[in-house]
């Protein structure tokens, strides 16, 4: 049994505030997290996780059956994980017959086999680079995510791969009951013990729909696949949501489009969320609304790690790092990126970038961060451990990394 080694690439900045408190490998666009697929994928592999220092002793402490940062054998094959599982095994084929080579994409690692012994370093990445390189055939049917908003772009494609492993492993409905509305119903997959109420629509007609073990969703609400709810989500009455993926525990309502939301966020009120990107333990008051779509219809700009970048996309909502909560009624406008551990109550349009630690213009004390994150928490049955607490400390004295957001001009 060989070892396969998902690593965090160098450069984490285009994953800005989703990656300050998780490794780029747990981030969520379908059904599973790229670690959850790596381990269905290739069930007869040892898989290790290489991720910076820093996330170390909180990995350790999360995934007890997953090597973190140890040494691994001549046979170990490297896997960037902030690339989509579905290449993976063409990149394992193109490399199966090689000593020694790494697959390079338009200057990015996808997979390395370095040959020998290897030993992790927080600079180990240049080691990879100096091996025998490879073109990747990337395929016309996958595009290469450069930054953290092109992950909104794989939602379809990503639940559709992930679909086949949900369906292994759970018990879902055979027929449906005649209250609900559906469209392309053989599309559509409803776990045993999720709670469906009267006078729901379902239309996947233009992709499948899937809502996973204990998900309660309450009448009168309308789901367009593709579409992901997660184990123990609800959605609240009249909540229209389409071609999303949610994960589990979050509570939502309103209408949602286009999104990616992690575990345990919340937005349960009125409000339009658009192609935005949630991260965990977010709570988005009621009336928080996102603007996805210039009045000009030009290409949204982002202010990100203290420079300024062109989307490319012409729908772009706004991303949120964990732990960060909205008053009622906060606007976020198009493109805006908002760090870990804020809570945003401008009365106006919230800035476009705004740090970890904000507090309405000021700043948001550890220690008060903390004890907010803690009685969240608790609410859930959780609590944060030892290596959680150090990680936050770190970032709190960390001020360069995703700190230096600036407004567009």
């Amino acid at each position: 049994m060989s070892a396969l080694v998902l690593f965090e690439p160098a450069n984490l900045t285009p994953y800005g505030p989703l990656t300050l408190l998780q490794s780029v490998g747990e981030l969520r666009y379908g059904i599973y997290s790229n670690i959850e697929r790596v381990k269905k994928l290739f069930t007869e592999e040892q898989i290790h996780l290489w991720v910076r220092p820093v996330l170390s002793n909180d990995h350790m402490d999360r995934y007890q059956d997953i090597a973190i940062n140890q040494t691994v054998d001549k046979q170990a094959v490297f896997l960037n994980a902030a690339l989509p599982a579905q290449i993976f095994p063409k990149a394992l084929a193109t490399l199966s017959n090689e000593d020694s080579a790494v697959l390079i994409y338009k200057g990015t690692i996808i997979a390395a086999k370095p040959g020998v012994q290897f030993e992790f370093s927080s600079k180990f990445h240049d080691e990879l680079t100096k091996l025998k390189a490879i073109e990747f055939e990337w395929g016309d049917s996958h595009s290469l995510p450069v930054w953290i908003w092109d992950y909104l772009d794989l939602i379809n494609s990503t639940i559709d791969f992930d679909l086949n492993f949900w369906k292994a492993d759970n018990s879902y409905l055979a027929k449906f009951p005649d209250t609900y509305s559906t469209v392309n119903e053989k599309n559509i997959f409803i776990h045993n013990t999720a709670q469906v109420s009267k006078f729901v629509h379902l239309d996947a007609s233009h992709g499948p729909i899937i809502i996973d073990k204990d998900a309660k969703i309450s009448q009168f609400s309308s789901l367009v696949g593709p579409l992901y709810i997660g184990k123990r989500s609800t959605l609240k009455p009249s909540t229209f949501i389409r071609n999303s993926a949610v994960s589990a525990v979050c509570n939502l309502g309103g209408e949602i489009k286009g999104s990616i939301i992690h575990p345990h966020s919340n937005k349960s009120h009125e409000g339009f969320l658009g192609d935005s990107i949630i991260g965990s333990w977010v709570n988005m008051g009621a009336g928080t609304t996102t603007s996805n779509l210039k009045n000009n219809y030009n290409t949204i700009r982002v202010s990100w790690d203290g420079n300024h970048y062109d989307s490319g996309r012409q729908f772009l909502g706004s991303i949120l790092g964990d732990h960060t909560k909205t008053a009622i009624g906060v606007r976020l406008n198009t493109g805006t990126v908002i760090g870990a551990f804020c809570n945003i109550f401008q009365a106006d349009f919230a800035p476009q970038a705004i740090p970890s630690f904000s507090w309405g213009n000021g700043t948001h004390e550890l220690d008060k961060a903390i004890k907010t994150a803690q009685i969240a928490m608790k609410r859930r049955g959780l609590e944060l451990t030892a290596s959680q607490l150090e990680l936050i400390q770190a970032l709190a004295d960390d001020t360069t990394p995703f700190t230096h957001y600036q407004n567009i001009d």
